[in-house]
């Protein structure tokens, strides 16, 4: 003689009922000692020690490197390569972007631009791209792994 499927599936379900709360309270238990302060959402950055090198085979007539709204070679002399400067960023886990304008002489043909960023106590990168028809407007990024 068998039992009646309704009261078997009632039962079933009772004993999952059963092992289940208990394990859902026991997997989204937050462990917040009385009076501590939630965790800050933001970190603050701090600003980090950098050198700035750019690289060029051609003599641009003009070159801007932009970090926002900063221009970070205003005031640097941009005649001879390699160009190098010291620069101080905030560089977020996500990594750090820069935008690139470059404008060469008429009459210079395609060429290349090198960026390089070494900030203090991470390793050096560079990133490398070529004009098209004396002219570049490009975007720069640089991310390192933790």
């Amino acid at each position: 003689m068998r039992g009646s499927p309704p009261v078997q599936l009632a039962l079933l379900l009772a004993g999952f009922l059963l092992v289940a709360v208990p394990l859902m309270q026991l997997t989204n238990a937050r462990n917040v000692e009385p009076g501590a302060a939630a965790p800050k959402a933001v970190e603050s950055q701090v600003a980090t020690a950098a050198t700035l090198r750019v690289r060029f085979a051609h003599h641009p007539a003009g070159l801007s490197i932009k970090h926002g709204d900063r221009d970070l070679l205003q005031g640097v002399d941009a005649s001879e390569s390699p160009l190098e400067t010291g620069v101080e960023l905030v560089i977020p886990k996500e990594g750090i972007e820069f935008q690139v304008t470059a404008k060469w002489p008429e009459g210079t043909p395609d060429t290349a631009l090198t960026v390089e960023l070494e900030p203090d106590a991470m390793d050096a990168q560079s990133q490398t791209r070529w004009s098209v028809g004396g002219a570049m407007q490009e975007t720069f990024v640089f991310q390192w792994k933790p």
